[in-house]
């Protein structure tokens, strides 16, 4: 630190650590070098456990709650199809697609509240009340005839439940991790994935056997029990936020975090089309009944592996590194979605999708840290990223299908290909924005 410089430090709360976590790698520390004045660094930060009976605990009770938010998310594409030939087959892709976007909306917006809530309480509370919720969302949801009726219950109601199961679960993760955060966070993520396999096909099969009402009333308590168990697993482990403030709106003065949420809100504003469509874009090309819900499972399965593998490379070569790579070849999928226009294509289109797109989404969380002056701040960090790629969320399936009703399916692809790979040159700026750690640039 040149003599000239000054900064002002703040005093922190001492944090716990066992004897085995007293030797702290200087590497294993997220730190961003301050070029203003005045602006508080951390000296002494905490180290990280990276693994250990109690941080592989917290992971497996942040991918049940993953499991049941964004992998019930994950099948709404099955949903939109239903909806269309039954309950709401008066009304357009578009219209339908709102209750997705909205259900969307909730929960990447309600991140800041909720996040905020984590630093402060922790997130035991939050995902026992998201579960309680959730379960109750799937209960109007099964007695919903009318549009505004299924609009106020999944699209309102289950996603306000939904975020307030994922924001805590995704934000603990990084109190656990630093040197394996991409392969803890991957493993959570995929809970989505498997989520979005199963429920699917549970609930095809489910409206099959006992009918739509019944088989929202069992997921309903299938999840409360998954949930239950995964407010007891998941918690924090930094010192509490102990700030008057609830927001951190001051983050959004750093360069690079402003970056990153723009980065995010195009990417979100793209990403939706294909994991919303996909069923629908089959529907129009030859698939059959069963095929529109098992396209969700074969797009979420492929998306699996692109959640766990990528995320372990990406602790060795770069998180940001893997996120620009398959944010460009998502991009680049979308637009030769185009061409497929059978059966086997546009499934393995749609595998290859959920390969790609299932990484960005896992990595969001692993690069806010790096941007943050202060670790205490990481579930409001997080959770205010979620808020602004929130209105990408809320707009972006709205905006396909209104283009799909007037233009087609190409004029959606195209959007969704565009805001992709813009989102993606916005992370190559985020990037830029932070220091080179060594030679490989891996951050």
């Amino acid at each position: 630190m040149s003599s000239n410089q000054s900064v002002t430090l703040k005093k922190f709360e001492p944090i716990p650590v066992s004897p085995s976590e007293i030797n702290v790698d200087s590497n294993a520390v997220d730190n961003t070098p301050e070029s203003n004045p005045g602006q508080s660094i951390l000296l002494t930060p905490p180290s990280f456990p990276d693994g250990g009976r109690e941080a592989w605990a917290v992971v497996t009770g942040a991918w049940l709650a993953v499991f049941v938010s964004f992998g019930f998310l994950n099948a709404f594409g099955g949903f939109q199809a239903y909806y269309k030939q039954n309950q709401l087959s008066h009304k357009s892709e578009s219209d339908i697609a709102w209750i997705g976007a909205f259900q969307t909306f909730c929960i990447y917006f309600m991140g800041s509240v909720f996040g905020s809530i984590f630093d402060k309480f922790g997130a035991g509370p939050l995902i026992f009340i998201g579960g309680v919720g959730f379960s109750l969302s799937c209960m109007m949801q099964s007695i919903c005839k009318e549009f505004w009726e299924f609009f106020l219950a999944q699209g309102l109601l289950q996603g306000l439940c939904l975020s307030a199961l994922f924001s805590p679960s995704f934000a603990s993760i990084n109190h656990w991790f630093f040197k394996r955060r991409g392969l803890a966070l991957g493993i959570v993520t995929s809970g989505s994935s498997v989520g979005g396999v199963i429920w699917p096909i549970a609930i095809n099969r489910l409206i099959g056997e006992v009918g739509f009402g019944w088989a929202l009333r069992t997921c309903g308590f299938i999840a409360l029990a998954l949930t239950t168990v995964a407010a007891f697993l998941v918690k924090g482990r930094l010192p509490k936020r102990t700030g008057s403030e609830f927001f951190a709106f001051s983050l959004f003065r750093l360069p690079a975090y402003a970056s990153f949420c723009i980065a995010m809100f195009f990417i979100v504003l793209g990403i939706f089309f294909l994991l919303f469509f996909l069923p629908s874009y089959g529907g129009a090309n030859g698939f059959d009944a069963n095929m529109i819900f098992y396209s969700v499972s074969v797009l979420n399965a492929a998306s699996f592996f692109g959640r766990i593998l990528p995320g372990m490379a990406a602790d060795s070569w770069g998180r940001y590194n893997m996120m620009i790579i398959t944010g460009l070849i998502s991009a680049l999928l979308v637009l030769v979605s185009i061409a497929a226009r059978n059966t086997a294509s546009i499934l393995v289109v749609g595998a290859l999708y959920g390969f790609t797109s299932g990484n960005v989404l896992s990595l969001q969380g692993a690069c806010v840290p790096p941007l943050l002056d202060d670790p205490r701040k990481i579930g409001i960090g997080i959770g205010q990223m979620l808020s602004v790629s929130a209105f990408g969320a809320l707009l972006g399936p709205p905006i396909s299908g209104w283009l799909i009703a007037f233009n087609g399916f190409e004029s959606a692809q195209i959007f969704s290909g565009v805001m992709l790979a813009f989102g993606s040159f916005m992370l190559f700026v985020t990037r830029s924005l932070l220091p080179r750690k060594d030679s490989k640039w891996i951050l």
